[in-house]
């Protein structure tokens, strides 16, 4: 992976990015210049989840590489603002629970799906969930049945498993 800086036009913030070899994008941060923080592993109200749609040329004049350990730095800081509502998510999301959502946004690290509850985000695989579900389901607000298998502790994200999408919309 490599982490790249961008500084936008004034007003609009510092971006931060982590990408792999292709330039895809798998987590982002955007600091704007009144403290504010939007991260991609955490729906926001008015941007949604928030991460490149397309990949990034790292080669570009206005990116500026920097370490990783930059960039987790200031991840594991937004991390540490949301812990109580992980905490929260994780005892309210067991694994061996069967827990039912509904599609929200397909990230390269799979589909991202509402919980329901505030601050509830699941993953679940999603190539596994293509295959066994017609394409015009697919799509965000079809509900999805699933088991939690897990958590990802990077993106605090609840790790899920045997999904299957139900085809009616929230």
């Amino acid at each position: 992976m490599r982490y790249l800086k961008d500084i936008q036009e004034p007003g609009m913030g510092t971006w931060y990015f982590e990408i792999d070899n292709d330039g895809v994008a798998y987590r982002q941060m955007v600091y704007h210049d009144d403290a504010i923080c939007i991260t991609s592993n955490r729906k926001h109200e008015q941007y949604h989840f928030m991460l490149a749609e397309h990949p990034l040329d790292a080669q570009e004049s206005y990116y500026e590489e920097i370490s990783q350990a930059e960039f987790e730095e200031l991840w594991h800081e937004q991390l540490q603002l949301s812990m109580e509502d992980w905490n929260r998510t994780q005892s309210l999301f067991p694994v061996g629970t069967r827990v039912e959502g509904y599609l929200e946004a397909f990230f390269p690290q799979g589909t991202l799906v509402n919980l329901q509850e505030p601050h509830a985000v699941g993953i679940t695989d999603t190539s596994v969930l293509r295959s066994q579900t017609p394409a015009e389901w697919m799509y965000p607000r079809c509900r999805l049945i699933a088991e939690v298998s897990g958590y990802d502790e990077v993106n605090q994200w609840v790790i899920l498993t045997r999904a299957e999408v139900m085809g009616s919309q929230v």
